[in-house]
């Protein structure tokens, strides 16, 4: 079972995440844009439902035996600042990092980055050394 982890895009040299003063992420797009682009990755259609009060979008299921549980919503401005995983594994996140090239995986938990590239035996991210961005250079070739 996985924490809460958020994925999302952001340029290095704004540092570690938890230590913003003012949000430095990059937009991902709208809610339809980026609930299209989640659509056209997974081969399995995930079941999707929306909670008017906070404007949550959820997307869960299984796509090849791994299972998805994500959300994201729109900022103030308009756009999607990044997904939060709610259940999935370093398979599935890749797929999303790779899909949407978001650069940073964060357990806001135990306030640390993750490598999805490197699991654990229950298919987990590890945790990643200090401010740890997921360049071209730290993907493994597939």
């Amino acid at each position: 079972m996985t924490s809460e982890y958020m994925l999302y895009r952001a340029r290095p040299q704004f540092g570690a995440f938890n230590t913003w003063q003012n949000p430095h992420f990059e937009p991902l797009g709208t809610v339809e844009v980026l609930a299209v682009a989640i659509r056209n990755l997974f081969a399995t259609p995930l079941r999707w439902s929306r909670y008017d009060e906070g404007g949550w979008v959820f997307a869960e299921g299984k796509d090849d035996g791994h299972t998805i549980d994500l959300m994201f919503r729109a900022a103030t401005h308009g756009a999607v600042d990044y997904l939060v995983i709610r259940e999935g594994d370093g398979p599935t996140i890749v797929k999303l990092v790779e899909w949407l090239d978001l650069n940073f995986v964060f357990d806001p938990v135990r306030n640390k980055y993750l490598d999805p590239y490197h699991c654990d035996e229950a298919g987990q991210p590890l945790i990643a050394k200090g401010l740890y961005e997921l360049t071209a250079e730290r993907r493994l070739v597939s």
